[in-house]
C-alpha cells in the first residue's frame, strides 16, 4: 500500500471563475464545452498546486461536481429525480450503462503527468446514501423485492466502476461516507429506533454492503473510507456528532478497507481511545486540521496529538511499539474544503493553501516526508 503522510480528503475550494462559469451554464449563458474547458483549466491549476506543495495524494478537487457525492447515482439507469419526496427515488433496476468517473480520471492523469499517476486519488459517494436518507422510499417494489436485492445491484455497480478505474491506471479510491457517523450520534440512533430500526442491525447491514462494493478489488489498489460528519451546513456545524466508541471495533475489524479517514478536529469527535481497536494491517488518516475554521492550528499541538493517537494504538487490544503505531498514521484536514461547490465563504483559497501547507509541514516534522 502506497502511504502518503500528508493527505487531504478530496474537494478543494473552487476558483471564482469556475463557479461563475457553472452558474452561466445553468442559466444557459455558455455551452457545455465552455464549462468543461474552464473545469479543465481549473483542475490543471489545482493539480499543479498540490504537486508544488509536495503532496503525494492528488485529486481533481471535485471541480466537476456540485456536491461531493455527484457522479455516481445520477448517472445510473433506474434513477428518477424526485422533487417532492416521499415518492420513491429508484423507479427501475439500477444499471451502470457508462463509466462514471473514468473520463474525469483520464484528464486528471493527463494533468498530473505519467510520473505522478500512482499519486492520483478518485473520491466517490457512499452506497448507502439514498437508503439511509429515504428508507422504504428508496426504491419501488416493482424494481426491487428487498434491500438485499437492491444492494446487490448497487455493489455490482461499484465493483464494475472500481475495475474500470483500475484499468485506466487509478490506484487510489476513497469512498466518502457521511452515514456511518450517524451511528456515533445518540440523536440519530434514537431516530432510528423511533422508526423501528435497530441501529446495530442496520450498521451491520451497511458494513456488508460496503464490503460487497470492494470485494475482489484488483491487487495494488488502495481503498479508503472517509467517515464524514457533514460539511455543508451554513453554520459550519457537523451533521453528526459523538465519539467513535460505538462503532470503532466493527469499523476497523469488519470492514475490508485499507485505510480510514477520521475527523478529529473538535472535542465532539471524542478521544483517540477508540483507536485501540485498529489492527496492525490497517492505516488511519487523522483529520486534525479544520476546513471550517480559518484559524491556523499550531504545528506543535498537531504533532502532539499525532503522538497521542499513536500511543492509543500502541497500547490497544493488539499491543505494538510506538514506532509501529506511528507508522500506521497520516495526517489530513478533517474534511474537504468544498464538499458543496461554493464551500464556506470564510474559507478562502489563500487560507486553504496555508492549511494544506501546515498539513505537509506536520507530516515532514513527524515522519520526515509528506
Amino acid at each position: 500500500m502506497f502511504v502518503s503522510r500528508a493527505e487531504h480528503v478530496g474537494s478543494l475550494k473552487r476558483p471564482t471563475a469556475l463557479l461563475q462559469k457553472r452558474s452561466d451554464f445553468q442559466l444557459g449563458k455558455c455551452t457545455a464545452e465552455e464549462l468543461k474547458s474552464c473545469e479543465d483549466e481549473s483542475i490543471a491549476n489545482a493539480v499543479r498546486m498540490q504537486l508544488d506543495l509536495g503532496f503525494t495524494s492528488i485529486t481533481d478537487g471535485e471541480y466537476r461536481r456540485t456536491m461531493f457525492y455527484d457522479g455516481m447515482f445520477e448517472k445510473l439507469g433506474g434513477l428518477k429525480v424526485i422533487n417532492n419526496p416521499p415518492e420513491c427515488i429508484f423507479q427501475g433496476r439500477l444499471e451502470r450503462t457508462t463509466p462514471l468517473y473514468g473520463e474525469a480520471f483520464d484528464f486528471l492523469k493527463k494533468a498530473a503527468g505519467s510520473e505522478n499517476v500512482e499519486k492520483l486519488k478518485v473520491t466517490m459517494g457512499a452506497p448507502e446514501w439514498y437508503h439511509f436518507r429515504h428508507g422504504k422510499y428508496a426504491y419501488e417494489a416493482v424494481a426491487y423485492a428487498s434491500d438485499d436485492d437492491y444492494f446487490a445491484d448497487l455493489a455490482k455497480i461499484y465493483r464494475e466502476e472500481i475495475r474500470d478505474l483500475y484499468s485506466r491506471g487509478c490506484r487510489r479510491i476513497q469512498i466518502d461516507d457521511p452515514i456511518l457517523s450517524c451511528f456515533c450520534d445518540e440523536h440519530f440512533r434514537k431516530l432510528m429506533q423511533k422508526a423501528g430500526v435497530d441501529p446495530e442491525c442496520l450498521f451491520d447491514t451497511y458494513i456488508g454492503v460496503l464490503n460487497a462494493c470492494i470485494r475482489g478489488r484488483p491487487s495494488g489498489l488502495t481503498i479508503g473510507l472517509h467517515i464524514c460528519r457533514g460539511n455543508v451546513k451554513p453554520t459550519r456545524e457537523p451533521f453528526a456528532t459523538g465519539p467513535y466508541d460505538r462503532i470503532a471495533k466493527k469499523l476497523f475489524n469488519k470492514l475490508d478497507f485499507d485505510c480510514f479517514y477520521l475527523e478529529y478536529d473538535t472535542e465532539r469527535a471524542g478521544t483517540f481511545e477508540p483507536l485501540r481497536y485498529v489492527p496492525k494491517q490497517k492505516h488511519v488518516i487523522l483529520g486534525l486540521v479544520s476546513t471550517k475554521n480559518p484559524e491556523l492550528e499550531a504545528l506543535s499541538a498537531l504533532c502532539k496529538r499525532i503522538m497521542q493517537a499513536a500511543e492509543a494504538i500502541a497500547h490497544g487490544e493488539m499491543p505494538r511499539t510506538i514506532e509501529e503505531a506511528l507508522d500506521q498514521l497520516s495526517v489530513s484536514p478533517q474534511c474537504g474544503f468544498a464538499s458543496h461547490a461554493p464551500g464556506f465563504e470564510i474559507m478562502t483559497h489563500e487560507i486553504m493553501v496555508k492549511k494544506l501547507t501546515l498539513v505537509r509541514d506536520v507530516a515532514c516534522t513527524v515522519w520526515g516526508k509528506a
